[in-house]
Parts: structure tokens; sequence; C-alpha cells
């Protein structure tokens, strides 16, 4: 085992404060008193950073963003509020002048186009209609704005019903279902109606609609073309194109309006295409089609005229989460997932090695340790959401390579927390192969004492895991447990092949050799005096909670187990789940009707008349991307079988586990559920 002190983030596991007060331990309602930066958006100049103060209101039970301008000195930062809250802002983006912003507001009841002065700090609103823009983008010279928004349409009716007489009660009319995907686990069930692209004055006016078509025309947001003439888009229309996992194409439209012209058709996936500075070249992030279960995006080049694209993070090897031309035209500056944490590196157009810009970049999903994060560029200026272990993401900004300061909103809160160490390492899984992982210790750790070790398992499967803080881990060290995170096979940024390593395609199944590198990991963590065998407790989310409800179908190791949100019946998920094509098409690939032998079989459901070990499940009731029933059928079992469960229902609540008052409690509920079998 490789034992490896992160610097900068291995924190002593006690901290000597000057203050009269002691510290104390992260506690539930720290959640209401943190705050994250979570949003970065450089001016083109780079002589200012627009990024945003994310807060849970303890009031609403309820995000509340503010967005604050930082302007950028030689050496240091300032910084003030420029939008407040309440206001409820989203969106924002720079004019090219550098002066000016446009975000989503309300107004008159709907979601509005506002834009900003910045010096004035006035912002005013340049659309009064009924529908609801989103992506916005500005014209190079600044004078439009084009935007995503759905035109709705009717909701199909029961044909013959009579008219409901004025002033009376009725029950609510019925949801009359004929599409292939009828719900979506962020925004519920669908509206009637299609996304379509519009552009509009940037003074305010009339949008101009210039898709057309009953069905969506576009995929999130379009850019410009650099002479402004036109737009660059992704779209999913081929025929029957719903029911295909991963498949859209890139499209350019007239910035006056006109029929779209197709620039790609390869089988899968081109999306967030952006023009060279010379309008030459189109970039764009893809991957081609595939029945594995993962899909890796990466980075793509071809002349706009056409031709053979290239692959030029082929040799990278990692997944590309975004990235911005150099102004010169000549590299491409790209945002990708490596071990764990969101870096940025320089790639010449014209081939070669990826140089590193910005090493590391934190994660800002805060109930968990995953990567991701944001970044963003102008000038020589880069600024990203800094990796904290100790505190939530806060504002980095790097100019011309130096790093010139950080804006971080949590010191203060910081100076009155004890807060346990973090420790990377690393073991061999059983075939010989390396994984990564992470502990978090609790605050006053004694490695002269014993501790319970609790292994939390990421979703995805394709996902992954990093050196971050956490509160769902802060509440679990602060009860007094070591906790493990691990990126186990399947997990991301490790390479395709590794993402892989749960797909027939390289001699795994999902779940499997993932869990053997699990296991490995807390036999790894097991070898340590302080580490308690008698006390052990897995628990995960999604995919993590797949990999719970398989373990304790296999070892009766565990003290206790925590499924949150599981897949444990995969006929169920391919059919009700908002994800019908992926799974059909890549996670376990074909018909449940006609492969039942293999549904059944990779269904924990399955081998649940093998578990003995106490279980809790929790799980929103609006959870579309792992419906409930299958939680409310595995407590069921459980409860058949005289197995200790408890079944915890989130109301409202979809994938995300919703609020922050139920993230918490399904983190205590998780708590109170170890603490009951705990030796």
């Amino acid at each position: 085992m490789h034992r490896v002190i992160l610097a900068g983030l291995l924190l002593a596991s006690a901290t000597i404060h000057t203050a009269v007060h002691a510290a104390t331990p992260f506690e539930a309602a720290d959640l209401y008193r943190i705050s994250m930066t979570d949003a970065v958006a450089v001016s083109p100049d780079g002589a200012h950073v627009l990024f945003t103060r994310m807060q849970f209101d303890i009031q609403t039970d309820r995000r509340v963003t503010e967005w604050w301008l930082a302007a950028v000195g030689k050496t240091s930062l300032d910084k003030r509020l420029l939008i407040a809250g309440q206001v409820g802002a989203s969106g924002a983006v720079w004019a090219p002048d550098g002066k000016r912003i446009a975000y989503v507001a309300s107004w008159l009841g709907k979601p509005q186009i506002w834009v900003m002065d910045v010096a004035e700090g006035v912002g005013k609103p340049v659309t009064s209609g009924s529908i609801a823009p989103r992506s916005l983008q500005w014209s190079p010279d600044g004078t439009r704005i084009a935007f995503t928004a759905r035109v709705e349409a009717p909701m199909p009716k029961v044909a013959g019903m009579p008219e409901k007489p004025a002033g009376a009660t009725w029950a609510p009319d019925p949801r009359v279902i004929s599409n292939w995907q009828y719900r979506t686990n962020d925004g519920g069930y669908i509206k009637a109606g299609a996304d379509q692209l519009f552009v509009m004055p940037a003074a305010g006016g009339t949008p101009t609609q210039l898709t057309k078509g009953d069905t969506d025309q576009i995929e999130g947001g379009a850019q410009w073309a650099p002479d402004g003439q036109s737009l660059i888009y992704a779209a999913a229309v081929r025929p029957g194109n719903d029911r295909l996992a991963g498949e859209s194409d890139l499209y350019r439209i007239p910035a006056s309006g006109g029929m779209p012209e197709r620039l790609t058709s390869i089988d899968g996936d081109e999306r967030s295409a952006s023009l060279s500075p010379d309008g030459q070249m189109l970039a764009w992030i893809g991957a081609a089609k595939t029945t594995k279960f993962y899909a890796q995006p990466g980075l793509w080049l071809r002349k706009l005229s056409g031709g053979e694209p290239v692959h030029i993070t082929a040799a990278l090897d990692r997944p590309v989460g975004g990235f911005e031309w150099a102004p010169d035209g000549k590299t491409l500056n790209v945002l990708y997932g490596d071990v764990g944490l969101t870096k940025v590196a320089s790639i010449p157009v014209s081939g070669g090695p990826a140089k590193i810009i910005v090493p590391a970049i934190g994660g800002t999903r805060l109930y968990l340790p995953s990567s991701g994060g944001d970044w963003s560029m102008g000038g020589d200026v880069h600024a990203f959401t800094t990796v904290e272990a100790d505190r939530p993401a806060a504002l980095g900004v790097m100019k011309a390579g130096k790093m010139i300061g950080k804006i971080d909103f949590n010191e203060k809160w910081r100076a009155d927390k004890q807060i346990g160490a973090m420790e990377r390492l690393t073991w061999k899984a059983p075939d010989g192969l390396s994984v990564e992982g992470w502990l978090q210790y609790p605050p006053g750790f004694d490695p002269a004492k014993k501790y319970p070790v609790a292994l939390e398992i990421h979703g995805g499967p394709n996902g992954d895991y990093g050196p971050y803080f956490s509160v769902t881990h802060q509440l679990y060290a602060a009860a007094g447990y070591v906790v493990l995170w691990t990126n186990p096979r399947g997990s991301t940024g490790y390479g395709e092949k590794f993402a892989n390593g749960i797909t027939p395609e390289y001699g795994g199944e999902y779940p499997g050799p993932d869990h053997d590198d699990l296991m490995a990991g807390m036999d790894e963590v097991l070898k340590r005096p302080w580490a308690d065998a008698k006390n052990q407790f897995i628990g995960g989310g999604s995919g993590g909670g797949v990999l719970t409800t398989f373990a304790i179908a296999k070892t009766d190791r565990f003290n206790a187990a925590a499924a949150l949100r599981p897949v444990t019946d995969w006929s169920i998920q391919a059919l009700t789940s908002d994800l019908p094509a992926l799974t059909l098409s890549n996670w376990v690939v074909g018909n449940p009707w006609d492969n039942r032998e293999l549904y059944w079989r990779r269904s924990t459901f399955s081998m649940v008349g093998k578990v003995k070990t106490p279980t809790i499940l929790i799980t929103g009731e609006a959870d579309f991307r792992t419906p409930i029933a299958q939680t409310e059928a595995y407590y069921q079992a459980l409860q058949v079988r005289g197995v200790p469960a408890m079944m915890v229902r989130l109301p409202e609540a979809n994938h995300g586990m919703g609020r922050p008052s139920q993230w918490l409690q399904s983190n205590l509920a998780v708590i109170d559920w170890y603490n009951k079998f705990r030796k």
C-alpha cells in the first residue's frame, strides 16, 4: 500500500486555535452556515471574474445563489456583490465588450433575460414573453443574444369529454402519454412542446425563432460563428432518435433564419461545438456509438468545410468536459477528468502532448466528493473552483500562469471548526490492478484507539470521487467513523479501459470486478492497527446502491448497510427510469423479455435471499432515475425474510435527494442505523 500525503490537503487532526472558545466538529446545522463557489466566468479581457456564492437558506430550505464580481489586479483580487440572492439570477454570461452581462431572472412572473452594465450594477429586463429562456450566448459584436427556450403546446386530452363548467371542482386532468420518453428526473413529466433556438436584440425587442419542428430541435445552447452570421448547435432529430442512447449531430443555421445545415453524421454523440477564431475549424466534444458500458467523451476536430474528424485527445485517454479555443486558434484549452481531479491542459491543434495549465479544479457537488467544478478563461487569466479538503470550494484565479489569489467565504467558519485529516491511499485488486481511494478521519483522531470503518461507494457507475470536502463524509467522521471512498473499476478519469472494466468486452460485468476492488480496499484499511474489524459498514447511492446490495449478498462481513436510491431489478430500471435507451443499449443490452436470464442475473434482487445484513434503504418518491418501486420491493423482501430493514422515503424528492433538509435526514438516518449495529 502506498500512502501519499496531498500537499495542502492533509489537515491536522487537531487544530490549535487562539480563540477563547474551542473548535467544534462538523454538525448538521453547518450545512446552512457554509457557502460555495460553483460557477465562474472571466471577462474577455481578463480584467474581471464573475462568480457565484451558493448557500442554503435555513428559512426556506432552498439554494440561494449570489453573483459576485472580482476585479483582477496584478497580484490580488477585490470583490463586490453584484446580484443579490433574492433576485434568483442564473446563467450569467459576459458580453464581448467585457462591460455587460446577460442573465436570467424572474419578471412578470416568468423567467426573462436581463442585461446589466457591471459598472452601474443595475440589471434591466430585455424580454417580457411567456417562454423561459436559458443557455444565453452573446453575438460577437454584442448586439444580439441567442438562447434556447421551450415552445409549449396544448397537452393531449381524452376525446369526447364535456366542458368543465365555470367554477367546477373536477379531478386533475389525466396525463395522456404516447411518447417514448415522457419524464425526466430533473424536470418531472415533460410538457408538450419543443425546445427551439431563438435570437433577439440585446437592447430588447421581439425574439426570432430560428428552428422549427414539433420535437426538440436543439440540445443545450448554441455557439456563434466568429463573423456573427450563423450559429452552431447540437440536435437529436434523426428519425427514432429518442430511442437511441447518446445520439446527436451538429448543425449550423443562419442567424437571420433559414434551413439548418447538418455538419456531422457520425453514429454517436456530438455536442458543445465551437468554431476556431478564424472560423475555419470546428471542434466538439463527442463519443462514437458503442455497446460497451461507457462511451468516453473526447475532443474532436475537423475543417468546417468537411473532411475526416480527428480525435485530438485520444492519447490523453481521459473524459473531456469542456474546452476553449486559444485566441490564436493554434491550441485548445481542455477541461478533463484525471485520477479523481479535474484539470485544464493546452493541446495543439496540430497534435502533440497536453501541457497542464490548471493542475487541480475542485468539485462542487458538496454533499459528496464528486469531481467536476467550473473553469473559465479570458486573456491570460484562468478562474476556477478550488480543491479544498476541509471546506467547500472557493474561487481561485491564476494570471500569466501564476496563482494571484483566492476568495474564500468560509474562512471564519473554518476557524471555528475541528476537521479531521484526509489521506490518499492505493492498493492492489485481486487481479493486480491498482485502485485509488481516500480516508476521512474523525476530528481528534487517536491512532492508539479503535475506529469503525464506513465504506461509501460513488454512483454512476461511470463517475468518480476525489479529495474534496463532503458534507456526507464530514457527518460520518464527526460521528466517529473513518470513511473510505474510492474509484473502483467503472470509474472515470483512469482511461476508457478502466471505466469499461465492468463491461463484457473487457472481461467484466456490472456489478462484478468493481466489488472485488472495493473489498480489497476495505481489507487494506483493516491492516491498520486503529481499524476495528468488528465494526465494518457499507453504503452508497445510485450505482453505489447497486454495489451495496450486491456486496451484502456476497458477504456477511458488514454490521449494517445503507442503499440509497439503488437499482435492484434491471427490468424495472429499463422500463420505468428516464434512461430507457441507455439501459437497453449499454447497461444490460437487449429487451428484458428476450434476455430474461441476463436481466435477472444482473439484478441484485435475485440475490436478496442470501442477505443477512441489516439494511436501510432511502429513495425520493419522485425519483425517476432509479424509481422507488425497486426500493420498495427490496425492502419488503428483507421484511419477509426477517432481516432488519428500514425504508426512508423522501416526499417530492428526485434522484438528487431533494432539498437540503432531506439530504441531511438521509445522512443522519444512515448514521443512526449504523450506530444501532455498532459493536
